[in-house]
């Protein structure tokens, strides 16, 4: 169903509230429960739901924003969170354009992997490689239940995101 210029502009801010709104929630202290430590990234799924079933573009675009809102709470990596977003946010809305149908398991899953991906390479390019003393550990400490977090929250997520999308593509009644 094509949507009209003024419905697609509406809809583009709506999904860009919906996620300045994550980034908030996601880093400001307080905010989030913590479980033993752990942290939801609550802006992959968030991102990644509200890109799959879009224009791999646009999708991707999706991803830059939110990753640029992580960003913007970080000193050491700028950059890093924008790049893995983006690409991940494109892969997952080119495979579901392509290849899989878009459905709650496929929306958990990739949620899920890109929580897991993120989890370890932050942790390889931030932790390991920059040499950090005595933080090898901080893999099964911290990014990994961060990550086990973000995936018990994903249906949740799934359900508002799905919600908001129906009503947004829901055509109007003359």
């Amino acid at each position: 169903m094509d949507l009209s210029y003024r419905r697609k502009i509406t809809k583009t801010i709506i999904y860009i509230l919906i996620i300045a709104a994550a980034a908030i929630i996601q880093n400001t202290n307080g905010l989030t429960i913590e479980i033993g430590g752990a942290r939801c990234f609550l802006l992959l799924p968030v991102t990644i739901m509200i890109g799959m079933g879009e224009d791999e573009g646009f999708a991707g675009i999706l991803g830059l924003i939110g990753g640029l809102f992580w960003d913007l709470n970080s000193a050491v990596h700028f950059g890093f969170n924008a790049a893995f977003m983006c690409i991940s946010c494109f892969c997952c809305a080119a495979l579901v354009t392509y290849i899989i149908r878009n459905t709650f398991i496929s929306n958990f899953v990739f949620s899920t992997l890109s929580a897991f991906a993120y989890a370890f390479l932050y942790w390889l390019f931030f932790i390991i490689i920059k040499g950090v003393h005595g933080a090898e550990l901080s893999l099964f400490s911290f990014y990994l239940p961060s990550a086990i977090y973000t995936m018990f929250t994903a249906p949740f997520i799934w359900f508002f995101i799905n919600w908001i999308k129906k009503k947004l593509d829901k055509p109007i009644k003359a």
